[in-house]
């Protein structure tokens, strides 16, 4: 019985179904039968063909370090910017002191020039190396480079040894910014940065606090040389707690982890080669134009010949390359980050023309100690590092980016244009300047009051729209784009200080020169200008004490011209105010995280 029941099973396997004996009645290869079976095809649909896999997947979640993880992280990234804004502003009131060492006012452009040209050439190739390898790796090898740069400075020489010391801190410092700007980026969501990364730019503005202070400190009582040595026990303490402690979460933007060979095949090797090139032909023919050489000399005509035709191929080469360029054009098309790296242009390149001349105004026509002059230029930097981090509260309060930036254009203007009023009767006043209960009391005669107020205004303005188109770049951009945005918004800032600072020394040098021979015409230029910034009014008083005020003004209307620069690029910012679009980290941040915790519901029920 059971057998033939296992008969009668095995003969219902094999009989056809119907469907099969209404196709095999048809001939397999007819245009029938290939009708038949498209037509059962879409009638009795393939159940593994009902389950369409997701067009986009899912984001994985990113697990964001929070509470002591978040502290020692942040605690990390705020010493590699303490350490660099030291270095930035520290030399600034130095400089009057290594001029008259080294009898090098004509070098007074590439003390700062040096440092951000290789800062601002290496930008971009750390952008590449962020967005393809283990960050905490290329972080740290920044980071040494500048301390190695930094040991150069601290034992140079001679003029030149302290310039190529500069250049290879900036090589070192172009990573170490971008870095802790992307490192922030990834260890806490979009709705969360804008008050942490006003924070970080707060560290870089207590550094300037401290660091013109400081270097007056160092350079009257023991050397200008511990102005860079300084570096090296910072850097050490960032140094262990970056590679010990900072656990930095993994990018679910990147697809595969980085390979030297595929970086290579990636990166823009001849668009970076030709970069370095023609910023240094650029650079040259603005510093020497007009000053050691006429406009029509040979030697400046060749350098504006030679930055065109480099300049022009660089170009090309970034079209060509599409992504893989240094700069890829989809970054800087995007409509605000093209504003913002115009705000960028502008806003520093009245900073940093303001940081260098007001310690050499301060110190040359005010007679003032490198000591002194730091004091007093602690007005411009605390205004300015309290308005860096009031700027990512008022981001967050406001939900948008161009109010910061609008009262920042209006603010720097009028700090720009009262300190161009600056002159010899723009008296210093009585300084009593004393800690009590943490308040900073100061008494002061009214001139001075408006020099201050003049200064405070400034650093406020700078201070408000530094930080806002570094939050714009993290909010239109993500993934791999935010260490390339931030990258190139950097690049913007430091060729800003890069070129005109140069620029300024040009005017500064021609207009001096151009003063002495009007107002005493019977002394040689080149006496005054040997002797340096830092002890001007006492060697004069000494050898010409009957032309003091002469000089003075010489040296005075020269610096005004120079101050006529941070007049006219505050004022330009009004152009990329207008053109920034209204876009708000608050909103799209909240909808990320509501968007986020709703993917991640499902994966819990499965």
């Amino acid at each position: 019985m059971e057998q033939s029941k296992e008969c009668e099973f095995l003969n219902l396997k094999k009989r056809p179904s119907a469907k099969q004996i209404s196709i095999s009645g048809i001939n397999a290869g007819s245009p029938a039968a290939s009708r038949q079976i498209a037509n059962e095809s879409k009638q009795t649909p393939n159940k593994d063909a009902e389950k369409k896999p997701d067009i986009a997947p899912k984001p994985p979640a990113v697990d964001f370090p929070g509470g002591v993880s978040l502290a020692i992280v942040f605690v990390g990234l705020f010493l590699a910017a303490l350490c660099v804004g030291l270095d930035r502003t520290i030399v600034a009131t130095a400089i009057p002191k290594i001029t008259s060492d080294f009898n090098s006012l004509d070098d007074v452009g590439w003390y700062g020039s040096a440092y951000l040209l290789t800062n601002c050439c290496f930008q971009l190739f750390f952008g590449k190396l962020y967005a393809k390898f283990h960050i905490n790796w290329v972080f740290l090898s920044a980071l040494l480079i500048f301390e190695v740069g930094s040991v150069v400075c601290a034992t140079a020489p001679t003029s030149v040894a302290l310039i190529v010391g500069r250049a290879v801190a900036g090589i070192g410092g172009a990573g170490i910014v971008s870095g802790a700007l992307v490192i922030l980026s990834r260890c806490l969501p979009l709705h969360k940065r804008p008050k942490y990364t006003g924070a970080m730019g707060g560290s870089v503005g207590i550094a300037q606090i401290t660091s013109p202070t400081l270097g007056g400190v160092f350079t009257d009582k023991v050397t200008w040389r511990w102005c860079f040595w300084i570096n090296l026990p910072l850097g050490a303490v960032t140094f262990f707690t970056i590679l010990f402690l900072v656990k930095i979460p993994s990018d679910p933007n990147r697809k595969s982890k980085g390979t030297l060979k595929g970086f290579l095949d990636r990166f823009d090797l001849i668009g970076t080669l030709i970069l370095i090139p023609w910023v240094i032909c650029l650079l040259l023919a603005l510093q020497w134009g007009g000053s050691q050489y006429p406009w029509n000399s040979w030697r400046i005509i060749l350098l504006l010949v030679l930055f065109a035709i480099l300049f022009v191929i660089w170009l090309y080469i970034q079209f060509k390359e599409g992504i893989k360029a240094t700069l890829p054009l989809h970054i800087i098309k995007q409509r605000s980050m093209m504003a913002g790296m115009m705000f960028m242009f502008c806003l520093f390149t009245a900073f940093f023309v303001i940081n260098y001349y007001i310690p050499i105004w301060f110190q040359s026509v005010k007679g003032v100690s490198a000591y002194k002059s730091g004091i007093y230029f602690l007005t411009m930097s605390a205004g300015l590092s309290l308005a860096v981090i009031a700027s990512g509260f008022l981001t967050t309060r406001i939900g948008y980016f161009v109010p910061n930036m609008i009262m920042s254009t209006i603010l720097s203007s009028v700090g720009a244009g009262l300190i161009y009023t600056f002159d010899l009767h723009t008296r210093t006043g009585l300084w009593s300047v004393m800690s009590v209960g943490g308040f900073l009391t100061t008494f002061s005669s009214s001139n001075f009051c408006y020099r201050v107020s003049s200064l405070i205004i400034t650093g406020i303005g700078i201070g408000i729209g530094a930080q806002q188109p570094l939050m714009v770049a993290q909010t239109v951009f993500k993934g791999p784009d935010i260490a390339l945005s931030t990258s190139a918004l950097i690049f913007t800032q430091t060729l800003a200080g890069t070129i005109f600072l140069s620029v300024a020394e040009n005017i500064f040098q021609t207009q001096l020169v151009s003063q002495l021979r009007t107002l005493v015409p019977e002394i040689d230029p080149r006496d005054i200008i040997n002797i340096g910034a830092s002890n001007l009014r006492q060697v004069i008083e000494a050898k010409f004490p009957q032309d003091l005020t002469a000089i003075l003004t010489a040296y005075n209307n020269a610096i005004r011209r120079v101050f006529l620069i941070p007049v006219i690029f505050a004022c330009l910012n009004a152009i990329p105010d207008a053109i920034m679009e209204w876009v708000s980290p608050v909103k799209r941040g909240k909808a990320g995280a509501q968007t986020q915790k709703a993917n991640e519901k499902p994966r819990e029920k499965n």
